[in-house]
């Protein structure tokens, strides 16, 4: 078993690594974001992250910059959702990787709430993929955003990142359950 930590190391580079030695087996990457990629041969045949499958998830584990990797030789994958090359992987993940990093600085904390503030208006012109993204704005958490909507993960976070910019939604704490203030009011 090879363990790495991805805050010392970057995870595309890890992953190059193991593609160029030819690896297979099982990676697992844990911390924030969590995912599975299954290697044959020195190549990414199956990924899943946040109920993403394939280029999807291989996608959304490009925008990982903190937590462990654990890779197990020996095992095979579950099926085959990718077949894109090694280089194709390698160079599509390094893409991803920058495409994220203006998402990442307007939402680094995935368990955070997205709200309305007071600027924002109902007259705000949206066009229809904004107002897919939008619905699910004070419903529930970025992680549960991005693993729910019907749009790309990246997609959904950048599709708010202008109205985040403009000042027009915001990042908040989750709200109380029901159940924790009827505990605390006893």
């Amino acid at each position: 078993m090879l363990r790495g930590d991805l805050n010392e190391f970057a995870f595309p580079a890890m992953l190059q690594m193991l593609l160029n030695g030819g690896r297979s087996g099982h990676l697992r990457v844990q911390g924030r974001l969590s995912g599975e990629l299954w290697l044959e041969h020195g190549e990414v045949v199956y990924a899943d992250s946040l109920g993403r499958q394939g280029s999807e998830a291989l996608e959304l584990l490009s925008c990982v910059g903190s937590g462990e990797l654990l890779f197990e030789s020996g095992l095979s994958a579950p099926g085959r959702n990718l077949t894109s090359g090694r280089d194709a992987t390698l160079r599509q993940m390094l893409v991803d990787e920058d495409a994220w990093k203006p998402i990442l600085l307007a939402f680094p904390d995935w368990s955070m709430w997205t709200r309305f503030t007071p600027r924002w208006s109902e007259q705000q012109p949206v066009n229809r993929f904004q107002f897919r993204a939008l619905a699910l704005v004070g419903r529930m958490s970025l992680r549960d955003m991005v693993q729910r909507s019907d749009l790309g993960a990246r997609q959904v976070l950048a599709l708010l990142l202008p109205f985040r910019q403009a000042g027009l939604i915001e990042l908040a704490q989750p709200p109380a359950r029901e159940s924790d203030t009827l505990s605390g009011s006893n």
